[in-house]
């Protein structure tokens, strides 16, 4: 599978309980599944039927979109506890009428095996009210180097991460690394409508002297002189 370099900003991220959950996966299933699986962008991620989520697919990542993605596992107590500050992040984005979508994954690779029906569950019982999906083959877990849990990453609608964090933060750091994320999809945005308008100007100004050559007439000179001979 095809790793993404991404761009790690430190935010002082503060760490919440405990340290995190190691991954647990199959190495060797990912190699044999990499023989015969070329992962690129954008992926088709399943989503649950769950609070705050409905039953279909979604697509990471998306152009234009901002999204804080969640890495989560139901057997780890950091996962868990870490679902209360993006809930108060995402409040506060919304507040703030940002344009950000937020999405949990769970690795369905390894770790815990549940159905759709217990995740569902499990997402209830925590008090997750957004996205939730299931990462089916690990593929955004590999592309985004995902090796504890839970990690954090805000990506713009590249796919690039501008903030990321594993084993847990706060509401606040949240925030910042989203509005982070944010600044740099604006600017991107903003280059590229400048780099557009200059490209219109450099046009307008090759029209421009294709006019003003248009203009001199060494012909009518010639002319002017062929009729004084006349004279």
């Amino acid at each position: 599978m095809r790793r993404r370099a991404f761009v790690i900003v430190g935010a002082g991220a503060v760490s919440i309980a405990c340290a995190g959950c190691l991954d647990d996966g199959n190495d060797a299933a990912d190699e044999s599944e990499t023989e015969t699986t070329d992962d690129s962008p954008p992926f088709e991620i399943q989503t649950l039927d769950a609070p705050g989520s409905e039953a279909g697919t979604i697509t990471i990542p998306r152009a234009g979109q901002v999204m804080l993605i969640n890495f989560t596992r139901t057997d780890c107590p950091t996962s868990r506890g870490l679902l209360p500050a993006i809930d108060d992040a995402r409040a506060e984005l919304e507040a703030a009428e940002t344009d950000v979508e937020v999405v949990s994954l769970f690795d369905d690779s390894s770790g815990p095996s549940n159905s759709p029906a217990e995740l569902a569950d499990w997402w209830d019982e925590h008090d997750g009210n957004w996205t939730v999906g299931i990462d089916e083959r690990g593929v955004l877990n590999d592309y985004y180097d995902v090796r504890s849990f839970p990690t954090l990453v805000a990506i713009d609608g590249d796919g690039e991460v501008h903030w990321r964090n594993e084993g847990g933060t706060t509401a606040s750091n949240i925030v910042s690394g989203v509005e982070r994320t944010l600044e740099a999809q604006a600017s991107a945005a903003g280059d590229e409508e400048t780099n557009g308008d200059d490209n219109e100007g450099t046009d307008d100004e090759s029209m421009d002297n294709g006019a003003e050559d248009g203009d001199e007439e060494p012909a009518n000179d010639g002319e002017g002189a062929a009729d004084e001979s006349q004279d």
